[in-house]
C-alpha cells in the first residue's frame, strides 16, 4: 500500500432509504479515497455498512466530510484506522442453522463453533414467517479449525439438538464471483 495512504474502516448505521450507499460513496471518492471491501445490510429496517478504504485522508478528516451526509441522512458514522488489518480466511464449509424461533440459537451455534477453533466468515440470520410458527434460519461461511470437520460436525450435532434444531454443514467447492 502507498505510503501516503491510510487504511480505514468505515461504518455507516441508521433507518433504511434510498441513497445512503451513493452518498457515502460520493463522499468517499471525492476524499480521494478507494473502498477496498465492503459489506452492506439491512436489518428490521435499518442500514448497515461497513467498508474498508485506502485513503489520503486521516480517519478524522474523512469523519468531518462525512458528517454532513451522516445529519442529512441520520447515520451514525464511525472513521478508524484498519492498518495491517489481516486478509480474510477463504471459508471452507457452509452452514444451514433452520427450526422453531427461539432465543439462544445464535448463541448456542457460535458457541459450539469457537469451542472448535471455527472461524466464521460470513454469518446471516433471519426469523421466517410460517403459517404454524416463526423459523429461525441461519447460513454461516466458515473455515474448519484445527480439531478438523469431525470434531466440528459432532459439537454442532451435539448443540443442534441441544437446541432442537437441524443443521447442514457442508464444504465449499466453487467460487461464487
Amino acid at each position: 500500500m502507498d505510503e501516503d495512504l491510510h487504511e480505514l474502516a468505515v461504518t455507516a448505521v441508521g433507518a433504511d432509504r434510498p441513497g445512503i450507499v451513493a452518498a457515502v460513496a460520493e463522499v468517499l471518492h471525492d476524499a480521494g479515497g478507494n473502498v477496498e471491501d465492503s459489506a452492506m445490510t439491512i436489518l428490521g429496517g435499518h442500514f448497515a455498512i461497513v467498508l474498508l478504504v485506502s485513503s489520503p485522508a486521516a480517519a478524522d478528516e474523512l469523519r468531518t466530510s462525512l458528517a454532513p451526509v451522516a445529519d442529512r441522512l441520520g447515520l451514525t458514522v464511525s472513521v478508524s484506522g484498519a492498518a495491517g488489518a489481516a486478509s480474510p480466511a477463504e471459508a471452507t464449509h457452509l452452514l444451514s442453522v433452520y427450526g422453531a424461533d427461539r432465543p439462544g440459537i445464535l448463541a448456542g451455534i457460535t458457541r459450539a463453533l469457537a469451542a472448535e477453533g471455527a472461524n466464521i466468515t460470513d454469518l446471516e440470520t433471519r426469523v421466517l414467517a410460517a403459517s404454524t410458527e416463526p423459523v429461525y434460519a441461519m447460513v454461516v461461511e466458515l473455515v474448519v479449525g484445527e480439531g478438523g470437520e469431525g470434531a466440528l460436525a459432532a459439537a454442532l450435532d451435539e448443540a443442534c439438538a441441544t437446541l432442537g434444531v437441524d443443521h447442514t454443514l457442508r464444504t465449499i467447492e466453487a467460487e461464487t464471483y
